[in-house]
């Protein structure tokens, strides 16, 4: 993953069409995970799932996102073609591996469609379960929309199209 500050370089050093390909249709910029989980996780390895903690509220949250916004983790993610997956979990197998003992070895996966520009979420039976803005989704096919938080146990991130995290960048930037 990279930090915000990294893709901030990216993005003024790239036409927005170029930046779009690079990075794909969207992102996931992570709330720092708390470092006595990360203690646990470290401990845990990949043995078992922890269970997770309360949610925030997904207004607060984005507040405290904005706040150290530079020093953030993004996921960057392969441009993604037609309707692809990308799984999410704590195993090495995963498109896109968290290592945090409330994510499941196979968490959820998020499926973008290119041609109706959205991306749906669907939880794979994990222990703590899939949230968006703090609401466990029930659909295996939950729609996720820009700005949303999408939560895989303790592990929060804003989910932001390539365009909204561009604005976001340029407007915090002084280019």
């Amino acid at each position: 993953m990279l930090l915000v500050r990294e893709v901030r370089t990216l993005a003024g050093n790239l036409s927005n069409e170029d930046f779009a390909r690079q990075l794909g249709p969207f992102a996931l910029v992570r709330r720092p995970p708390d470092p006595v989980l990360e203690k646990v996780s470290m401990r845990l390895g990949v043995q078992r799932t922890r269970l997770a903690r309360a949610s925030a509220d997904s207004k607060i949250l984005m507040a405290e996102l904005l706040q150290q916004f530079d020093d953030l983790e993004v996921a960057t993610l392969p441009p993604l073609q037609g309707s692809e997956a990308l799984q999410i979990g704590r195993l090495p197998d995963n498109e896109l591996v968290i290592d945090d003992p409330s994510v499941s070895k196979h968490h959820a996966v998020l499926r973008w469609d290119s041609m109706a520009r959205r991306c749906v979420v669907t939880d794979l039976g994990s222990r703590n379960g899939t949230m968006i803005n703090a609401e466990y989704i029930r659909d295996p096919n939950t729609m996720i929309g820009d700005g949303d938080v999408l939560s895989f146990g303790d592990a929060e991130f804003c989910f932001l199209e390539t365009a909204s995290l561009l604005a976001m960048l340029r407007t915090a930037g002084n280019y």
